[in-house]
């Protein structure tokens, strides 16, 4: 794929729920003193990246999944490098992967009551759905819908977009054109952001 602006991807940073192993999905839980500080440098990191390239922070749209931890990241990124929150666009297809009746849990309440669930999760990842969930298969379609959108936009300016962990690997996974296999074990960091452009993906860690 190939865009004549950049589109940087963004994941939350670390909420409290990420650092008790909770699965979060469609439901939420707030960044941690950790997860704040990482949203900053995130926004610091983006402050730079703009810099080098020439662009203004005003020329920069920004397009968020509407739950609360990417809403407090994308505050605390955008303050960071000087772009203006207000104009931040929500778009429902940035929304995490949801595991359905497994949201909320965490794995060994998970293994305890769905017994061997997450064996069997854990060889079959892109096709397997958890109960009341969405598998990766599931979720591909609506990510690429997002891709497209991010696309659109970026035919004209740059583009910082934050996610979540896993819509972020179908969203760099289809901007590459990967085997399911390949997204699936794509990295999920807190402390770096990706820049798709000309058809690769750069990562741009924070420090």
């Amino acid at each position: 794929m190939s865009n004549r602006h950049p589109i940087y991807v963004f994941r939350h940073g670390r909420t409290e729920w990420n650092a008790i192993e909770r699965i979060q999905g469609a439901l939420d839980s707030p960044l941690t003193e950790r997860g704040q500080a990482q949203a900053r440098a995130m926004g610091a990191a983006l402050r730079s990246e703009l810099q080098v390239a020439g662009i203004a922070a005003g020329d920069v749209v920004v397009v968020a999944s509407p739950l609360g931890r990417v809403r407090q990241t994308v505050a605390l990124a955008c303050g960071e490098a000087g772009i203006d929150v207000a104009g931040c666009r929500f778009d429902d297809r940035l929304r995490e992967v949801t595991w359905g009746d497994w949201d909320g849990l965490t794995r060994a309440e998970i293994e305890q009551r769905w017994p061997g669930t997450l064996a069997e999760r854990n060889d079959l990842k892109w096709a397997h759905q958890p109960p009341g969930g969405e598998s990766y298969a599931m979720a591909a379609p609506r990510a690429r819908a997002a891709l497209q959108a991010l696309l659109s936009l970026a035919a004209g300016q740059p583009v910082a977009a934050f996610s979540h962990g896993a819509i972020g690997r179908l969203l760099r996974g289809a901007y590459a054109r990967l085997a399911p296999d390949e997204t699936v074990s794509l990295e999920e960091p807190q402390d770096a952001f990706f820049r798709l452009q000309g058809g690769a993906v750069t990562r741009i860690a924070t420090a």
